[in-house]
């Protein structure tokens, strides 16, 4: 009856009117919802206060990256001007050195210019003055002069023309100290080739060369090393059966010449790169000492190490780049 009632009052007041229960329902939803939209208010109230709190956070790191960064990039800057100021130092040093030694290598071949004139002219001329001497002697004594007489002024001229030898080659091996040297990259393989067409196309030992890639030196005296190093092999390999020379690397920076020769005992030591050193007699072997003495100083030039060994019945000329290679 009440229902009825209210939908008739309903429809002559046009509004929509309730029961107490529904009402009371929805009292309640309404009160819910307040308390949700309360509950949303604090919860955005919340976020909003956690958001400005990360992004202060996060000004704050950004700051402190930034004056870490400006930290770490001022020791940088200051690090490179202290290695521009080391560099600068150490150029200005190796301007120094570099002008110490072009005077010193200057003097030495004023030195040098000055004991190849003295000999050419103050030692050779007693020689000259031997030979001629001895050949006139020789000549005034003619078929009547006895025979221990002819044999001492041959021996005479012989051992002046020896003499002559010796001072040629200590000229030669004071230049090769001083004189300028022209290094640049060259082929192993063609080098060598080049050497062996040149001095030992007709020799009696076989070479074989075994070698590639390319080393950094100046070509003509390079060339002259390798062509004492290779001729002492030649000149030991003669009287063995089967005598072969090999040229090789054991390394990109080691070149060996390997010969099956007659050697050399171990007493020698040191000396064997000492100039007019023999390590067998004259009845033996010809030569004066010079060619090992010659490649070793050649050698040094360029800081290539050489040695000479004997292993079992081998004979092993080495030659090692040092560490920085080919650089």
């Amino acid at each position: 009856m009440l229902r009825l009632l209210l939908k008739l009052l309903s429809f002559v007041t046009g509004q929509r009117l309730l029961t107490p229960e529904q009402a009371k329902s929805q009292q309640l939803e309404l009160d819910d919802l307040r308390t949700k939209q309360v509950a949303l208010e604090t919860l955005s109230s919340k976020l909003r206060s956690e958001l400005k709190r990360q992004q202060a956070l996060a000004l704050q790191q950004i700051e402190k990256n930034q004056d870490s960064h400006k930290q770490t990039l001022t020791a940088q800057l200051s690090e490179i001007d202290s290695l521009k100021e080391a560099l600068s130092q150490l150029n200005q040093s190796v301007d120094i050195e570099t002008q110490r030694q072009i005077k010193e290598n200057n003097d030495l071949l004023s030195q040098l210019n000055w004991l190849s004139g003295t000999i050419a002219h103050d030692f050779r001329a007693p020689l000259r003055a031997i030979d001629a001497y001895s050949f006139f002697l020789a000549d005034d004594l003619g078929e009547n002069a006895p025979p221990e007489a002819s044999k001492s002024l041959e021996e005479i001229r012989r051992n002046g023309k020896r003499m002559g030898v010796l001072l040629d080659a200590l000229i030669e091996y004071l230049r090769l100290g001083v004189c300028p040297l022209n290094i640049q990259l060259h082929d192993l393989n063609d080098t060598l080739m080049q050497v062996v067409n040149e001095h030992f196309d007709f020799s009696p030992v076989p070479i074989e060369i075994q070698v590639h890639g390319k080393w950094r030196f100046d070509k003509p005296m390079m060339m002259k090393a390798f062509k004492e190093l290779i001729d002492n092999a030649v000149k030991f390999s003669r009287p063995v059966e089967s005598p072969k020379i090999i040229i090789r690397q054991s390394s990109a920076n080691n070149l060996e010449i390997i010969d099956n020769g007659v050697g050399f005992s171990d007493t020698h030591g040191a000396q064997k790169f000492q100039l007019f050193h023999r390590m067998h007699g004259n009845d033996e072997f010809d030569g004066e000492g010079i060619g090992l003495a010659t490649a070793e100083r050649i050698a040094s030039r360029h800081h290539i190490t050489l040695n000479l060994n004997r292993v079992g019945n081998q004979t092993v000329a080495s030659l090692q780049l040092p560490e920085h290679g080919l650089n």
